[in-house]
C-alpha cells in the first residue's frame, strides 16, 4: 500500500484485514525493525534496493502531529517524522500479520 499515514489509518478496515485482524495495528517500529533484522543483506526500505522507500508505521500514534517512518539509507537504520498527509510513491504501508 502507497500513500500517507492519513489515507492508511482512514481506510476502511476490510482493506487491511487478514483472518479477522486489522494489521494497521500491527505497523509498528519495531516489527519493522525485526524484518530490516531478518534480512540480510537486502532490508526493505534500504537504498541498495531497485527502487529506494521508507515504511510508516501506521500502528504508532502521531508524535507532535507527524507521522514516524522507518527506512535503511547508507547502511544505518534511520527513524524519521513527517507531515501525516504526506502521500508520496516512496512512502509504504505494510501490514505485518500475527503469527499464532
Amino acid at each position: 500500500m502507497e500513500g500517507s499515514y492519513q489515507q492508511v489509518t482512514v481506510a476502511p478496515s476490510d482493506e487491511f484485514t487478514v483472518l479477522g485482524t486489522d494489521t494497521r495495528r500491527l505497523m509498528t517500529r519495531q516489527l519493522w525493525g525485526a524484518r530490516v533484522l531478518q534480512a540480510g543483506q537486502r532490508p526493505p526500505d534500504c537504498d541498495r534496493n531497485d527502487r529506494w522507500t521508507f515504511t510508516l508505521f501506521a500502528g504508532e500514534p502521531l508524535t507532535d502531529h507527524q507521522a514516524e517512518s522507518g527506512t535503511v539509507l547508507k547502511g544505518k537504520v534511520r527513524f524519521r517524522l513527517g507531515k501525516s498527509d504526506r502521500g508520496i510513491g516512496s512512502a509504504r504501508g505494510v501490514p505485518a500479520i500475527a503469527i499464532c
